[in-house]
């Protein structure tokens, strides 16, 4: 069993906006609103929410996405961060109910593609439509999750001795409880604080890495 790793989410955590978000607020017809209020009220899960979200969206250019995202910003000291776990040996993984496309070409654009990725797949199709796969779903996940954090999480605790976890908002909830050591921003600072679960607020990652750096 190895020592630690660290697990992170990525849009509004490492980001800072939510690429998701910021998306289809450019692109989606305004519906996507309901269909995003609809979800936090819990009516359905992430994956059918992503689902009927991106058929508002209408067709695409590559090059019109390539030009949003390299608009979307990281944190200032996330860089930094990951290259100090790189230089340390300890493994650096993105979790999140998210699109790879997106995030890897975020990651590629700031030198960062050593890092993996757990989240789901969207790639184009030949009209210029978003088709968006979940392969890191469960059957048993409570939320109906696209990803389900929860199963990869307790499948990384059976490899490692302590499991590092930041997040900031709605997708982290129901793993909060699953990680040795919890970073919370934003909204889960809140949800933490309502049910009574353990965590280290954090501003931005030089603040992480000042607690892991100790460690």
């Amino acid at each position: 069993m190895r020592d630690m790793i660290f697990v992170s989410d990525f849009d509004g955590t490492i980001t800072k906006t939510d690429t998701l978000s910021k998306f289809l607020e450019d692109y989606a017809d305004p519906k996507w609103l309901d269909i995003e209020n609809d979800w936090r009220d819990g009516k359905f899960g992430s994956q059918e929410c992503l689902i009927k979200q991106f058929a508002l969206v209408p067709n695409l250019s590559v090059e019109l996405i390539e030009e949003f995202l390299n608009t979307i910003q990281i944190d200032d000291y996330f860089a930094n961060f990951a290259l100090y776990l790189k230089n340390k040996g300890i493994p650096i993984v993105i979790l999140s109910d998210g699109l790879d496309y997106f995030i890897n070409r975020v990651l590629e654009k700031n030198n960062l593609d050593f890092i993996n990725v757990i989240t789901n797949h969207a790639y184009f199709d030949d009209w210029g439509k978003f088709i968006i796969e979940f392969p890191n779903d469960s059957k048993h996940c409570s939320n109906n999750a696209g990803t389900c954090k929860c199963k990869v999480v307790k499948n990384l605790k059976k490899r490692y001795k302590k499991v590092f976890y930041a997040g900031d908002g709605a997708s982290d909830f129901c793993v909060s409880k699953e990680p040795d050591i919890l970073f919370a921003k934003s909204g889960l600072i809140e949800y933490c604080k309502n049910n009574g679960l353990s965590y280290t607020p954090f501003t931005n990652y030089n603040d992480i890495l000042s607690t892991i750096s100790e460690k």
